[in-house]
């Protein structure tokens, strides 16, 4: 067995999931520790739309001041607002974000007759400039060793943002959105006992479509597996058909362990673990856990 130290413990700030003792609202923040040869970090991805996710903290014993990065995975408010409470406790961390983010997010989903405003609040970017490091939209940005972004190039991501009711506000008018503002953290795990490169893929909302998502990754990650994808998968008004298109990506993939929730929906849930028995666990506020040195043999 490879003896490579490499650890990868979350925590799971905020998130949907009513719970007694924490905060739950509509939107992710997830705390990670990584440590690997080379590479010891504490990172912080998303922050929700209030200051749920550090209240949280607070009481799971998690210290947000020590946080060396941040990564805000796409602009959107219920991943976004939150940011004004991180800066109150944290003067150091850089703050990651995507080079085509901004504050420009609209969506008719509902069958809202037109559109209304789903982004970052206004002025936020602005306001913590100092702190704020842009992504590349076309390739990959390494944080730290093992520490990734990968935006989503798909070619013709625009029709899932029309199909999907979500635009961008621009100087000519409404476009549907294409979600380049939108990366997924990807960090390097232990190799399994095959020498197979294993990874953690962080998507919170997985617009860009899982299949999307995966194809991006292999492409930057030739011969790596995904052992973990966390996130929501943007599925909660999802037909059964959708869901059946997720569940054979999953599989083909090769995806060990999907961990979701937020966006995700329960019907959909119900069908991924009916569909997928043992691979499939749910995201709630206060979930820690150590994500698998070594790949299910």
């Amino acid at each position: 067995m490879n003896d490579v130290p490499y650890a990868l413990t979350m925590t799971v700030l905020t998130e949907n999931t009513p719970r007694e003792d924490l905060r739950a609202e509509h939107g992710l923040s997830i705390h990670l520790y990584y440590a690997r040869t080379g590479t010891l970090a504490n990172l912080l991805l998303d922050f929700g739309q209030s200051n749920a996710f550090a209240q949280n903290a607070v009481t799971l014993g998690i210290d947000l001041s020590s946080v060396d990065v941040a990564v805000l995975s796409h602009a959107h408010y219920d991943h976004a607002d939150g940011m004004p409470a991180f800066f109150d406790m944290n003067d150091n961390a850089r703050l990651y974000l995507s080079d085509a983010c901004a504050e420009n997010c609209w969506s008719t989903k509902g069958g809202m007759t037109s559109p209304h405003y789903i982004g970052i609040k206004a002025g936020l970017l602005d306001r913590h400039s100092d702190r704020i490091r842009r992504a590349s939209t076309s390739h990959v940005t390494t944080i730290a060793p093992g520490i990734h972004l990968v935006p989503h190039t798909t070619h013709n991501l625009a029709e899932v943002g029309r199909s999907s009711g979500m635009l961008l506000e621009t100087d000519g008018g409404w476009a549907p959105d294409d979600f380049r503002h939108e990366l997924s953290l990807v960090l390097e795990l232990a190799p399994a006992q095959d020498a197979t490169p294993r990874l953690a893929v962080f998507n919170s909302c997985t617009h860009a479509g899982l299949a999307a998502i995966a194809e991006d990754v292999a492409l930057a990650f030739p011969g790596a597996r995904i052992a973990a994808y966390v996130g929501g998968l943007h599925l909660a008004h999802a037909s059964g058909d959708q869901v059946g298109q997720v569940v054979d990506v999953v599989r083909c993939a090769g995806i060990e362990r999907l961990y979701t929730g937020h966006c995700t929906g329960d019907a959909a849930m119900l069908i991924l673990s009916q569909a997928l028995p043992g691979q499939v666990v749910p995201l709630y506020p206060g979930l820690t856990l150590q994500l698998p040195a070594y790949s299910v043999q």
